[in-house]
């Protein structure tokens, strides 16, 4: 059952403070910075109970007794099934970067590399962007992935070795394939969160990926990122990608 239907409003409110705050900062989040920082409507002891009750039921964890609280995998899918049901069609950041790679390549190999070093920039995730399979091999690179060095700035991949498992499944095109066996539809995006994902080299990451084309002329376009990934940015810049490659 998807996350967002097993909570209240208030107690999903709660939930989406602590994960904003926590993609934000990446340190783990008290009851009173979201009391200070956020207009829950509720007293700070409410948010320690609601806090409390996340807990128990898995959406959040304490990394220490002594300090707050950090999502799991179940706290970010509940936010991620809320965000693509409620909040992202009120949103659009991407229209600039479909504007802007429409009218600056004339062809499919530069539009692809284009729109790879694009969603890297718009989401500081590393980004892949495999070619449809019919024109894959007039395309010097089937998988185009830019982003290395935005996700060794981040504190989950500090130490670079963080990040060889990562790059060695995305070297392999069979791995890498069989990654995105389970394509979503033309119309959606698909959010992999942790676990979620087939390859354990991919256990502690997010995927946001989304199909463009049909048949022998759909190819997949993905960021990958740690799971604090801004979830927003991520799935809006994925969706504008689809739609610029779509329509080439």
């Amino acid at each position: 059952m998807r996350g967002q239907l097993l909570l209240s409003d208030r107690r999903q409110q709660v939930l989406s403070a602590l994960i904003e705050e926590y993609i934000e900062y990446a340190l783990p989040v008290g009851s009173r910075t979201l009391v200070d920082r956020y207009h829950l409507g509720v007293s700070p002891a409410t948010v320690r109970n609601e806090l409390s009750v996340l807990e128990d039921e898995g959406y959040i964890k304490q990394p220490h007794t002594s300090a707050g609280r950090i999502p799991t995998d179940s706290g970010y899918r509940a936010f991620v099934d809320d965000l693509l049901i409620s909040r992202l069609d009120q949103e659009n950041v991407s229209s600039e970067m479909v504007d802007k790679l429409r009218t600056s390549a004339s062809e499919l190999d530069t539009l692809l590399e284009q729109t790879s070093q694009a969603l890297s920039r718009l989401t500081d995730c590393l980004s892949v962007v495999m070619a449809p399979t019919d024109v894959a091999q007039h395309i010097k690179q089937v998988a185009l992935v830019s982003g290395v060095s935005s996700l060794l700035s981040k504190p989950e991949f500090s130490h670079s070795t963080s990040l060889i498992p990562i790059m060695q499944v995305l070297e392999n095109e069979t791995i890498l394939l069989h990654i995105f066996d389970e394509r979503p539809g033309n119309e959606d995006t698909m959010v992999r969160i942790g676990r979620e994902n087939a390859a354990e080299q991919f256990s502690g990451v997010s995927v946001v990926a989304r199909q463009y084309g049909e048949g022998d002329n759909a190819g997949i376009v993905a960021v990958i990122g740690p799971t604090r990934m801004d979830y927003t940015k991520s799935i809006q810049a994925v969706r504008a990608a689809g739609e610029i490659l779509r329509d080439f």
